[in-house]
C-alpha cells in the first residue's frame, strides 16, 4: 500500500504542476486565475512560475523519498500521511482540470 501511495503521490504532483501551469500561463479574457496555495504562490512570485514548479517539484520528489524510506516513522504512518498528501493533490488536479475545461483551454472542451 506505501509503494501505491508513494507512485500516486508523484503522478498528482506531476499533473498537480502541469495543470497549475496551463492554468497559470494561459489567460482567458474574463478569468482571474490565481494559485490558491499561499506558499505557492509565494514561491512563484519569488522565483517566476516555471522555476517555482521546478522547485516544488524537487522539494516534493525529496520529501516523498524521505517519507518513504525514513526509519523514523513507522509504515502506517508513512501510508496515512502520502495517504493525505494524495487526498489534497488529488483535489488540486480535479479543481485545475475543471478550470481548464470552463476556460475552454482543455481539448474536451465544448464537446457535450
Amino acid at each position: 500500500m506505501l509503494r501505491i501511495f508513494v507512485v500516486t503521490t508523484i503522478l498528482l504532483t506531476c499533473a498537480d504542476h502541469w495543470t497549475t501551469y496551463l492554468c497559470l500561463t494561459a489567460p482567458v479574457d474574463g478569468w482571474n486565475v490565481a494559485e490558491a496555495n499561499p506558499v505557492a504562490e509565494w514561491l512563484f512570485q519569488k522565483a517566476g512560475l516555471n522555476t517555482g514548479l521546478l522547485i516544488d517539484s524537487a522539494l516534493t520528489l525529496g520529501a516523498v523519498v524521505f517519507l518513504a524510506t525514513t526509519p523514523v516513522f513507522g509504515r502506517q504512518l508513512k501510508t496515512s500521511l502520502l495517504a493525505v498528501i494524495t487526498l489534497f493533490t488529488g483535489y488540486a488536479v480535479v479543481n485545475n482540470l475543471d478550470a481548464i475545461s470552463r476556460m475552454g483551454l482543455a481539448p474536451w472542451s465544448g464537446i457535450v
